[in-house]
């Protein structure tokens, strides 16, 4: 392809059926997005993360129709790669590490991470397509739990109101009442659901995105106190009510981000994870590693943005056994400490080292 994509669509699976009926979401999803591709040729590029692939089946690339996406790079992260990373206590698939993969190894201005099982609204990729994201921000969207099965024949022209019609959760922001931030929903209930406008967030109604900037501020005007107070020990007393709110383990809590769900959708200039170094590569927990990306982001000094509801994604419920019987190594009291950590700077955000994404191995690549 001549043509630099303006965003590069990462994800990452193997072809066991990994998450359950496997074979007929990847199908739906790569007709839903050819259309896109279509529509506007040299949009997106999809970069396929075959992580760990098992040896009696077909690779991910020859038993699908890739071709219908356009620009689409294969990549293969072989058994023996996979048994070095994850050791003893590595899942069969390292799916965070495979997303890293695909970022890296993606050319657009914009990387969107998400799952083959998520289909994004048409009002987001019209936003998408648009070309006018902003370089300062990440993006975010709630995610829309559907039924599948009464989806699976519909033809694809009908595919997202099948789907708003079998919606039956919304997976939101924080909020400042603390809610729920999963709650069951219906499809005529999710404006009301959906994410909201908190206290100094502001709406960009020309398309319809939440902009936090009283979060970004606030963390902006944090920092500069903490250096003062580190360069100033005059100022302690001053300062002493906001010393200690930092030192609270749940000092996350207060930016409302939207951590929630956010392994499905994650869009962001390439040269953000860049700078964090990829999301967190790590065989010790699994749960929370999506919610650290968002972490990493902010604290790098980039704005979040939501989509606001009725845009939105969705995503085909499936089996989740797969994650089932993983010992995590970290309660959520810890992670809590960790995510503070990170935001008040006592913690580095980039929690790889610069090989991240498995950068210095030689994988395996087909372009098509």
């Amino acid at each position: 392809m001549s043509e630099k994509p303006y965003v590069s669509v990462a994800f990452v699976n193997r072809n066991d059926g990994y998450g359950g009926d496997l074979e007929a979401r990847i199908e739906k999803f790569i007709a839903y997005y050819a259309r896109y591709a279509e529509r506007w040729p040299g949009l997106f590029e999809f970069v396929t993360c075959d992580w760990n692939p098992p040896s009696d089946k077909p690779r991910l690339r020859d038993v699908f129709a890739w071709a219908q996406l356009g620009n689409v790079l294969h990549v293969e992260v072989p058994e023996a790669i996979h048994a070095r990373v994850a050791g003893e206590r590595g899942r069969k698939m390292l799916d965070y590490i495979g997303r890293n993969v695909a970022i890296r190894l993606g050319s657009g201005e914009f990387s969107l991470v998400i799952n083959q099982d998520i289909f994004i609204s048409d009002s987001i990729m019209q936003c998408i397509g648009s070309r006018n994201l902003d370089e300062r921000m990440f993006y975010r969207a709630d995610r829309c739990d559907f039924n599948f099965e009464p989806c699976r024949d519909e033809p694809i022209e009908n595919f997202e109101a099948a789907a708003l019609a079998q919606v039956f959760q919304v997976n939101r922001r924080h909020r400042s009442d603390n809610s729920l931030i999963s709650p069951p929903t219906t499809p005529d209930a999710l404006q009301q659901d959906g994410s909201g406008l908190e206290p100094g967030d502001w709406l960009d109604e020309e398309r319809n995105v939440i902009r936090c900037q009283a979060a970004y501020l606030r963390m902006q005007t944090d920092r500069a106190l903490r250096r003062l107070w580190r360069s100033a020990p005059g100022a302690q007393d001053r300062l002493r009510g906001w010393q200690q709110q930092e030192r609270s383990d749940i000092y996350h809590r207060g930016f409302l981000l939207h951590t929630n769900a956010s392994g499905d959708f994650i869009l962001a200039p390439r040269k953000a994870f860049d700078r964090i170094q990829g999301m967190w590569e790590t065989t010790e927990i699994y749960l929370h590693l999506d919610s650290y990306a968002v972490i990493q982001l902010f604290a790098a000094g980039y704005e979040p943005a939501i989509f606001r509801q009725p845009h939105r994604v969705f995503h085909a419920d499936h089996d989740r056994s797969a994650r089932m019987g993983f010992a995590e190594s970290m309660t959520w009291d810890q992670h809590e400490a960790k995510l503070s950590g990170i935001l008040r700077g006592d913690e580095s955000y980039r929690l790889n080292n610069t090989d991240w994404g498995l950068k210095k191995e030689q994988l395996p690549t087909w372009r098509l």
